[in-house]
C-alpha cells in the first residue's frame, strides 16, 4: 500500500495510488501543499479500510461546482474563478467574467455535468444570445469566458476536448460597432483645455497630457514621477490603474515609451511644484508619487474625475458627448491627418501592430493626394522603350 505525490511536466502535481496489486493517478494541480494534503487523506482512509480503488469512480462536477469550487472524497476543490482566473486574468477581465457567469452561464448551464456540455449546447446558446439582441462582440465575449472554463475542464480529464473550440461567432451584416471614435478637432481641444484650466485647474495637467500623448485612461491615472523622463522628453508607460486597482498595462505591447511634446513638459514641471507647495501647505509626509493626484494625494478615482469635472465641462464647453477616452482617439486622428507615419502612431499608441490602428482611423487618414503620379511615366517609359527595340531587332 502506498500514496506518492510527484511532479509531472509544467510543475503539475499528481498523486499515484497503489493498494493490493492495483493503482490509480490523480492530477491535483499546481499547489504542492494541496497534493499531499489529500495524499494523507486517502492514505488514511485506505489503512482503515473505506476506500476501494474499484468502485472509487473520478465524480464529474455540474459547470456551477466547477467554477465556483466543490467537495468530493479527494478533499477541497477550489474551482476556476478562484484558482485559474485569480492568477490569470486582470482584474477588469476577472470583474467582466463574473457578471457573465452569474447573467448567462451560471443559469443556462450551472446544474449540468461539465462532461455533458458539447458544442451543439454551445452553439444553441450563442444563438439564443443573438436572438435576446446581444451585439456580436458581447457575444463573443461571452462564449471566451465558457471557452476558458471548458478548456480547464478538459485538461483537468473532465472533457476529452473543449466544446466552444469550433464554435464561432459571426457578425451580423449591417452591425455597427457600438460606439464609433469621436475625436475633438483641433478648435475643440483647445477649448476644451482652456474651459478645464479655468474651471478645474487641478485636472488641467491631466487633460492636456491626454491629448498629447494618447495614453489610456487608466495609464494617465498610473503615472507615477519616476515614469517621467523631462530632460529627455518620455514617459514611460508601465501601469495601469482600473477599477481602483493598479495592474499592468492592457498589453505587452501597451508597456511602451511615449514622447512629450515641449508644451507638456512645462505644464507637468508647473504642475510638479504645484504638488511640491500643496504637500508642504497640507503637511503630508511624503511627495505624492502619483502623477495626478486627488485633494489628499492619492491618484485620481475614474468615477469621481468623470463624474464630477469631465461631463460638467462637457457641458460648460458646449461640445457633444465625449468621454475620457476620445482624448486617445483625438491624439490619433490629429496625428494621422497632419501626414505623420502610421507605424509610428500605432507604436506610441501602444497597438500591437498597424492593422489595428488603420482600422479604426482609416477616415482621418490624409484624403489629398501627397505623391506625384507622373512619375509612372518616368519609371515605364525605359522598360516600354526596352522592349520595342528588342522587338524590332528580332
Amino acid at each position: 500500500m502506498g500514496v506518492k505525490v510527484r511532479e509531472m511536466k509544467k510543475g503539475e502535481w499528481w498523486i499515484f495510488i497503489y493498494h493490493h496489486g492495483k493503482h490509480k493517478a490523480k492530477k491535483i494541480g499546481r499547489d504542492k501543499r494541496v497534493a499531499l494534503e489529500v495524499a494523507k487523506k486517502i492514505e488514511a482512509k485506505l489503512a482503515l479500510g473505506e476506500m476501494d480503488l474499484e468502485k472509487m469512480k473520478k465524480r464529474v462536477p455540474t459547470f456551477k461546482q466547477f467554477v465556483y469550487g466543490w467537495e468530493d472524497h479527494e478533499g477541497m476543490h477550489p474551482g476556476w474563478l478562484h484558482s485559474l482566473a485569480e492568477l490569470s486574468f486582470k482584474n477588469s477581465t476577472r470583474t467582466g467574467y463574473k457578471n457573465i457567469l452569474s447573467r448567462h452561464l451560471i443559469p443556462t448551464f450551472g446544474n449540468n455535468p461539465l462532461n455533458e456540455i458539447n458544442s451543439r449546447l454551445v452553439s444553441d446558446f450563442t444563438y439564443r444570445l443573438f436572438n435576446a439582441k446581444l451585439r456580436s462582440g458581447s457575444v463573443k465575449n461571452i462564449k471566451n469566458c465558457l471557452s476558458s472554463i471548458l478548456r480547464k475542464g478538459t485538461q483537468d480529464g473532465y472533457l476529452e476536448s473543449n466544446p466552444a473550440r469550433g464554435v464561432s461567432v459571426p457578425r451580423p451584416e449591417g452591425e455597427r460597432s457600438f460606439r464609433e471614435p469621436c475625436p475633438f478637432t483641433w478648435e475643440e481641444r483647445d477649448h476644451f483645455e482652456s474651459t478645464f484650466k479655468e474651471k478645474f485647474p487641478r485636472y488641467y495637467p491631466l487633460v492636456v497630457c491626454g491629448f498629447r500623448t494618447g495614453l489610456r485612461i487608466g495609464e494617465l491615472l498610473g503615472l507615477q514621477w519616476g515614469d517621467i523622463d523631462f530632460f529627455n522628453k518620455i514617459i514611460l508607460v508601465q501601469r495601469n490603474i482600473t477599477l481602483g486597482k493598479i495592474t499592468t498595462p492592457k498589453t505587452l505591447s501597451s508597456k511602451r515609451m511615449v514622447r512629450m511634446t515641449t508644451n507638456l513638459v512645462e505644464i507637468l514641471e508647473k504642475h510638479r511644484q504645484r504638488i511640491i507647495e500643496e504637500k508642504l501647505r497640507k503637511g503630508w509626509k511624503e511627495m505624492p508619487e502619483w502623477v495626478f493626484v486627488n485633494q489628499i494625494g492619492s491618484f485620481v478615482n475614474y468615477g469621481r474625475f468623470v463624474n464630477h469635472y469631465w461631463h460638467r465641462i462637457i457641458t460648460l464647453s458646449g461640445l457633444s458627448r465625449r468621454t475620457p477616452h476620445d482624448m486617445r482617439h483625438t491624439y490619433a486622428t490629429l496625428r494621422l491627418s497632419k501626414g505623420d507615419s502610421l507605424a509610428e502612431v500605432s507604436k506610441e499608441m501602444g497597438h500591437g501592430n498597424t492593422d489595428l490602428t488603420y482600422k479604426t482611423y482609416y477616415k482621418w487618414l490624409p484624403k489629398e493626394s501627397r505623391t506625384n503620379i507622373d512619375e509612372l511615366d518616368k519609371i515605364f517609359r525605359p522598360i516600354l522603350y526596352l522592349a520595342d527595340t528588342v522587338k524590332n531587332r528580332y
